[in-house]
């Protein structure tokens, strides 16, 4: 990569990162392309020199929300003692940052309404939901195979935890007291008794 190619992509990162920083606080539709310009330190026409429309800032948002996703997911997991600590430990960074974190529920949910009417962004949040899939996939598979988790239906087990935790995630918008420390717990165990636990 040459030295402007890099610049080039560490500016757009940049300004997708701003937008990611904005969409999680005040919504898709409550943020324009010059609140983002903004929020980056750049003109408009350099936002619009990198992305062409709202749409693919959305997108590159969405890719900042993946990486940030895969960092933190391995960071909370690569220590774990035994394959069920991993587990546990990918369950706990799941409710307390994908669940209950105020941001992240905000962007999530702006990204989840888009994707009703938009193809593309729900291409992409799928494909984001499949890799988180198969991540817990491995890792309770993983722990079946050491022994320490026993369950007949790996892939229904985690397909129903994932339909639990995107439940969890819209209850806790009406439901203000489901971020407390008691209520995350409890939400981890039960998330935890559906892999058998």
């Amino acid at each position: 990569m040459t030295e402007t190619t890099t610049a080039t992509a560490a500016r757009s990162d940049e300004l997708a990162l701003a937008a990611f920083r904005l969409f999680s606080t005040r919504g898709i539709v409550g943020v324009n392309m010059d609140a983002i310009a903004a929020e980056a330190g750049v003109t408009k026409g350099s936002l619009y020199w990198h992305y062409s429309s709202k749409k693919e800032v959305v997108l590159a948002a969405c890719a900042v929300y993946y990486r940030r996703w895969r960092d933190n997911m391995a960071s909370a997991t690569e220590g774990a003692p035994s394959r069920l600590a991993a587990v546990e430990a990918a369950v706990a960074y799941s409710v307390r940052d994908c669940l209950l974190d105020d941001e992240n529920r905000v962007f999530t949910t702006e990204i989840v309404a888009q994707a009703l009417y938009d193809t593309d962004v729900r291409a992409s949040w799928a494909g984001f939901l499949d890799e988180a899939e198969r991540y817990f996939l491995g890792l309770v598979h993983r722990a079946v195979g050491a022994g320490e988790i026993d369950l007949d239906d790996v892939d229904g087990a985690v397909e129903l935890m994932f339909s639990a935790m995107e439940g969890i995630k819209q209850t806790a918008l009406f439901r203000p007291l489901s971020g407390t420390s008691e209520s995350e717990t409890r939400i981890r165990r039960q998330l935890m008794s559906l892999l058998g636990r």
